[in-house]
C-alpha cells in the first residue's frame, strides 16, 4: 500500500456529489456518485494495493505464514501497484495486446465463435454459459496466451481465485487457490506470451508468470460474464433481437454498450486509502478500504473517458462509464472483451435467426466479486 505518499489536493467536486459512506457490514467506505468514483479512481490518494490490505485485515498471521506463496503470487500482480511501478510492469502487456493485434484476431474469435455455436446446437439442453460464454472466452485467452489448458479448467482456476478474492479468511478457499496457482505457474511455464519477457532470475520469472496469470484471470470470467449477459439481453428483447438479425448500422455495439452499462460484469473496483483526507465531508483514514462502484453513467468528462476516441477495435463510442476502469488502470484487455461480444451476437443471429430463450432462462451465480450467470437456457431453433 503507498501509504506514505504525499497528500495531492483534489480538484473541487462538483455541487451535489454524494459523499463516500461507510458500511459497517463491509468494514468499508462505498463510493456510488459516478463523479466521486472517477476521482477516486484517478487520484494518488487512493493506491491500488487492496490485497495487502486484505490480506492484513482479514487473514490471521498463522495463515499469512502458511499461505505466503499464495499472498506473494497476488501480490505481484500489477493491478495491486501504482505509478511509476504500474506503469512500467504494464507497458509490455499493453503493447502485446495493441488494437492492431487484437484487430488480427478477429478471424481466430469468429472460428471459435462458430465451434462453440456448433457444440450449443448439438448440446441438450442447449445452455449458453459452459458451452459457448466460457468456451469462447476461455479458447481465445488460451490462444493469446499460447497454452494448451481447456476452457472448463481455465475457468475453474479463475473462479478459485475468485473465491480467494472474495473471501480470504476461509481456509478452504486459500487452501484451493493455493493449488491453483501452482496449476497456473506449472501452465505459464511454456507460454508463448512469455516469450520477451523478463526471466533471468527467480523474482523476475515469478513477476513475469504472476503477471500472466492476472491476465487469465482478468480475460476469463468477466469476459465469460460480459457474453452471457449480451446473449440474455439481445434474445430478452424480439425487437432488439430483430435489429441484430437485419444487422442493423450500430445495432451489435449499442447491445454489448448497452450491457457493460446496465449489467456490467464487475460492479465494484476497491482501492486503499493512502493518507488521512476529507471528502465532500467524510473522513477517510488511512488504511482504510474503499469500494467504487462502476455502475451507471456519470456526466464524466472527456479527459477521464478510457477511450475518448472511442474503442480501436471494435468501433464503440467512447466510455461514458467506469466500467473498465478510469486512468492509468483502465483495462488493458478491454478491447478484446468488446471484439469477443460483438463477435458472439453476430455469429449467433447470423446462423440462428430464430433464436430464443428457454424456460426460466437465466440462473444467476453467486460470485462475490463479479456478476454473471452460471446457467442460460435457449432454444436456437433452425439454423440458416
Amino acid at each position: 500500500m503507498a501509504g506514505t505518499a504525499a497528500p495531492v489536493p483534489s480538484p473541487p467536486l462538483a455541487d451535489g456529489v454524494r459523499a463516500p459512506e461507510w458500511d459497517e457490514g463491509l468494514d468499508c467506505w462505498v463510493v456510488t456518485d459516478p463523479r466521486l468514483a472517477q476521482q477516486v479512481l484517478h487520484h494518488p490518494g487512493f493506491a491500488s494495493g487492496t490485497f495487502e490490505r486484505s490480506f492484513q485485515l482479514y487473514m490471521t498471521d498463522a495463515s499469512r505464514a502458511e499461505y505466503r506463496e499464495l499472498t506473494e503470487f497476488l501480490r505481484l500482480w500489477f493491478v495491486q501497484a501504482d505509478a511509476p511501478e504500474h506503469t512500467s510492469l504494464r507497458r509490455p502487456v499493453q503493447r502485446m495486446l495493441s488494437a492492431s493485434y487484437v484487430r488480427s484476431l478477429a478471424p481466430r474469435v469468429e472460428e471459435i465463435t462458430d465451434e462453440c455455436l456448433t457444440e450449443l446446437a448439438a448440446a441438450r439442453p442447449q445452455d449458453v454459459v459452459p458451452t459457448v460464454a466460457e468456451g469462447i472466452s476461455g479458447r481465445v485467452m488460451a490462444h493469446v496466451v499460447g497454452i494448451d489448458v481447456p476452457p472448463p479448467v481455465l475457468h475453474r482456476w479463475s473462479q478459485t481465485l475468485s473465491l480467494f478474492i472474495g473471501a480470504m479468511y476461509r481456509r478452504d478457499h486459500a487452501q484451493a487457490a493455493h493449488r491453483v496457482m501452482v496449476e497456473m505457474s506449472e501452465a505459464l511455464a511454456g507460454a508463448r506470451a512469455l516469450e520477451g519477457f523478463p526471466a533471468g532470475t527467480p523474482a523476475d520469472r515469478a513477476r513475469t508468470t504472476a503477471t500472466w496469470a492476472m491476465c487469465l484471470f482478468g480475460g476469463l470470467e468477466t469476459t465469460a460474464s460480459l457474453l452471457g449477459s449480451t446473449v440474455l439481453t439481445a434474445l430478452g428483447d424480439r425487437a432488439l433481437w430483430e435489429t441484430v438479425t437485419r444487422d442493423a448500422d450500430g445495432a451489435v455495439s449499442g447491445v454489448v454498450e448497452s450491457v457493460l452499462v446496465g449489467r456490467p460484469p464487475l460492479r465494484h473496483l476497491g482501492r486503499v486509502v493512502a493518507y488521512d483526507q476529507e471528502i465532500a465531508g467524510a473522513r477517510l483514514r488511512r488504511g482504510d478500504l474503499v469500494l467504487v462502484s462502476l455502475t451507471g453513467q456519470g456526466p464524466l468528462d472527456e479527459a477521464g473517458a478510457g477511450a475518448p476516441g472511442g474503442c480501436p477495435v471494435t468501433g464503440a463510442g467512447g466510455d461514458r462509464n467506469l466500467v473498465f476502469g478510469k486512468g492509468p488502470h483502465y483495462c488493458v484487455g478491454a478491447p478484446l472483451a468488446r471484439l469477443e461480444a460483438a463477435v458472439l451476437l453476430r455469429r449467433l443471429a447470423a446462423r440462428f435467426p430464430d433464436a430464443r430463450l428457454g424456460e426460466e432462462a437465466a440462473v444467476w451465480g453467486p460470485n462475490l466479486s463479479y456478476v454473471g450467470l452460471d446457467h442460460l437456457y435457449v432454444d436456437l431453433g433452425r439454423e440458416v
